[in-house]
């Protein structure tokens, strides 16, 4: 004898898995940011998961090519307050979240500068990731806005605007080398 289940039933069980993962992935944080991996993703850009806790003077453009062979960095000899040579990439996320771009300052071989252009909305999110894997930060005031800073047993600091930034452009996370 075969169990019959009521239609009604059915119903409602085909609902619910038709608009329970339509509802995480509209009205939950997780699921929005996973939404915009995957739709960034698709249009080709790759992912750039560095460990900025571990970034040192010693990284050189050999090596983040050698360790991101996916991502397209363009490089050019330009003079900047932070070195000689900058790398620059677009990127689809970077450790698990929507992102821009990543930005690469050398002076000679030395990686000096990292600048990685993230996506507004998740800034509470790469607050709490970077307070989690790195602990609590100092917060200094700026001309401009209270910055939080970690500073990390590699020779760096990292740094990010204390609240969401109103202009796209200044949503980014930097890593700096701390002066020799």
């Amino acid at each position: 004898m075969k169990p019959k289940l009521p239609r009604s039933y059915k119903l409602l069980l085909s609902l619910a898995l038709v608009i329970g993962p339509i509802t995480w992935l509209m009205f939950t944080e997780d699921g929005r940011r996973r939404s915009d991996l995957f739709l960034l993703h698709i249009l080709g850009n790759p992912s750039f998961n560095i460990a900025y806790e571990k970034l040192s003077p010693a990284v050189t453009e050999a090596l983040i090519r050698e360790q991101f062979p996916k991502v397209e960095f363009y490089c050019d000899t330009v003079a900047t307050a932070f070195g000689d040579r900058l790398c620059a990439a677009k990127i689809a996320s970077f450790n698990g979240l929507p992102a821009r771009s990543a930005q690469l300052y050398f002076a000679g071989e030395q990686l000096r500068v990292l600048q990685l252009g993230y996506r507004r909305p998740y800034h509470e999110m790469l607050e709490r990731s970077l307070r989690e894997g790195l602990g609590e930060p100092q917060e200094e005031s700026t001309a401009q806005q209270p910055v939080l800073i970690w500073m990390t047993d590699t020779g760096g600091q990292v740094m990010l605007p204390a609240e969401q930034p109103e202009a796209r452009e200044d949503a980014a996370l930097i890593w700096l080398a701390r002066p020799n």
